[in-house]
């Protein structure tokens, strides 16, 4: 600021010193008044927020877009994930099913020897652990 003949002053440009102390520096640029240099900093502020909210704006309907995503997502996961779930299900049961079906057909003459029979129903048993094992039944996911 500088100590004008209309009052104070600001250099909108550069400032240079003086050479000696006993005179004035130089503006190289315009001078203008406080009042007129309160004005145009306060219209640039006004212009600068109008450009940081139409930005946050922007962001804000693009993160909308990203939520919406990502929840469309997320319903597509949990949907993929019970369609497996139930996939796997049915595969253990008919895998089961097929066991116990097969073993149930061994005709009487097979399974006459008492040793024989025993034998053939731990056979049976393990292979329905086995299957139990890698195929769990699974209790429906409960709905939230």
């Amino acid at each position: 600021m500088i100590s004008g003949p209309l009052g104070p002053q600001v250099c909108m440009g550069r400032w240079l010193p003086p050479k000696d102390v006993a005179l004035p520096g130089m503006c190289e640029g315009q001078l203008v008044d406080v009042a007129q240099f309160s004005a145009v900093y306060t219209k640039a502020s006004a212009d600068r927020l109008d450009q940081v909210i139409l930005l946050l704006g922007l962001m804000d309907q693009k993160l909308a877009i990203s939520i919406d995503q990502v929840n469309r997502l997320l319903e597509s996961m949990v949907k993929t994930q019970t369609a497996v779930e139930q996939q796997t299900n049915q595969t253990g049961e008919l895998l089961q099913e097929t066991i116990n079906k097969r073993f149930d057909a061994l005709s009487e003459e097979i399974l006459a020897s008492d040793q024989f029979r025993e034998e053939l129903l731990r056979l049976k048993e393990d292979i329905l652990k086995e299957v139990e094992k890698r195929y769990p039944a699974r209790l429906a996911p409960s709905k939230k």
